[in-house]
């Protein structure tokens, strides 16, 4: 019996026993990462309308006029840009880590190019920072632009957002793209049309020149013999935060700078510039610890070495607890500048750095991991503190408590257990449960 090849038939009634499949695995690939990036621009939207009604209920609507008009009205300058580019920098940064892990793995195998890999993980952690984008363009809409400036200002922004995702993903020739990718981020938002068009033949050239999606394996770790055998938990926690180190101080900026430009342009009484002060200082306090104690939970878990260690459960999470605080401090003395009143908020960065450092114990166990814990924790302290400021106290005086909360947590850890990541097994190429 012979089974004739797919082809021409010899018959024109005579069917083809074989058929041939022609589909291509590249809209299989854009839409993987259509859904990647909008779980995460979900994730992101939440604490973004949360912080954005917060400060609306807590400073008024004038909060939100002046600081529109400072950002899209008349009295804009080229510093916005900056800061454009400084946040989607942050969210990308942010974004990126999670998008792109696994992409090593089977999906290089498909017959789809490595440029079509990179740009489909790019469009991914673009669209991660659709939340931020919104939050700009109510804020354009607030300033009572006209269309045509709107619609510049949308333009904008969106060429800024590309660009940042550009920065952020891992490509073949970085230090060609790059450069001319930040450049086109921060120039993008510096002028007018002209302006912006250039920062668009800026960003394509970048896309030219990045090439493929790079190839990531498992990084070599090497110590130095003469690196000190006591900082090694520090040089773990850094090489594990990588840029996340960066995205969670861009984020942290945001509060700042808000009470920065709150204090800076409007004729305010003193107590309300106080207010203004505490309030960004605690907020920047708590975003910052969400974001680093996240990035730890996530690529720096318990493993079973590090128990070994002649360590006791206080000591690492104690260790943790100051790594965190340590890294949020900066921001409180950048917003004392304004009112030394900011400094007041030193009274709950113990406490919640402590119990940063627990719910990373707790992170794998919940849908909103460890940054939620502290967001709803660290949101209700802060407005207590900018309201109340001898409150501060109380939290100072239950660090103990929380130290002892931390490590029993750790001391409850079971570090052979296996928790797979919280999304749709189905589109995880390195799941064991997809299948």
């Amino acid at each position: 019996m012979r089974i004739r090849r797919a082809g021409r038939p010899s018959h024109p009634c005579a069917p083809d026993i074989i058929p041939r499949v022609t589909r291509s695995p590249l809209p299989a690939l854009l839409r993987f990462h259509f859904a990647v990036g909008a779980r995460l621009a979900m994730r992101l939207l939440v604490p973004v309308i949360a912080t954005a009604f917060g400060a609306g209920m807590l400073l008024g609507p004038d909060f939100l006029n002046s600081i529109s008009h400072v950002l899209f009205g008349a009295r804009a300058s080229g510093g916005t840009s900056v800061l454009f580019a400084a946040v989607f920098l942050g969210g990308a940064a942010e974004a990126a880590p999670r998008v792109c892990r696994g992409l090593g793995g089977w999906l290089r195998h498909l017959p789809v190019s490595g440029l079509a890999h990179r740009r489909a993980a790019g469009f991914a952690i673009a669209l991660a920072q659709l939340p931020l984008l919104l939050a700009f363009l109510f804020l354009a809409t607030y300033a009572s632009l006209a269309p045509a400036a709107l619609l510049a200002d949308a333009l904008k922004l969106l060429v800024t957002a590309l660009a940042a995702a550009l920065c952020a993903t891992p490509v073949e020739r970085p230090w060609a793209a790059r450069p001319l990718a930040l450049i086109a981020a921060v120039l993008a938002g510096s002028g007018g049309w002209g302006t912006l068009g250039i920062a668009a033949a800026l960003l394509v050239a970048a896309d030219l020149a990045a090439g493929s999606l790079a190839r990531s394996g498992a990084p070599a770790v090497h110590l130095s013999r003469r690196s000190v055998g006591g900082l090694i938990e520090l040089r773990i926690a850094w090489r594990a935060l990588g840029t996340s180190l960066f995205g969670a101080w861009v984020l942290g900026l945001l509060p700042v700078g808000a009470a920065f430009a709150f204090t800076a342009n409007n004729a305010l009484a003193p107590e309300y510039v106080r207010l203004a002060a505490r309030l960004g200082a605690a907020l920047a306090i708590v975003f910052v610890l969400a974001q680093i104690a996240e990035a730890l939970a996530v690529r720096r878990p318990a493993w079973p070495w590090s128990r070994s260690l002649p360590w006791s459960a206080a000591r690492r999470a104690g260790a943790d607890a100051l790594l965190l605080g340590a890294h949020a401090l900066p921001l409180v003395l950048l917003v004392a500048r304004i009112d030394l009143a900011a400094l007041a908020v030193l009274g709950i960065l113990p406490f919640l750095a402590v119990r940063a450092a627990g719910a990373m114990r707790r992170a794998p166990e919940r849908r909103t991991g460890a940054a939620g814990e502290i967001f709803f924790e660290g949101a209700l302290l802060a407005a207590l503190v900018a309201l109340l400021p001898w409150t501060a106290l109380l939290p100072l005086a239950a660090t103990p408590w929380a130290l002892q909360a931390a490590a029993e947590r750790e001391r409850r850890q079971k570090v052979s257990r296996w928790l797979e990541l919280h999304h749709l097994a189905a589109g995880d190429p390195q799941s064991w449960s997809a299948s």
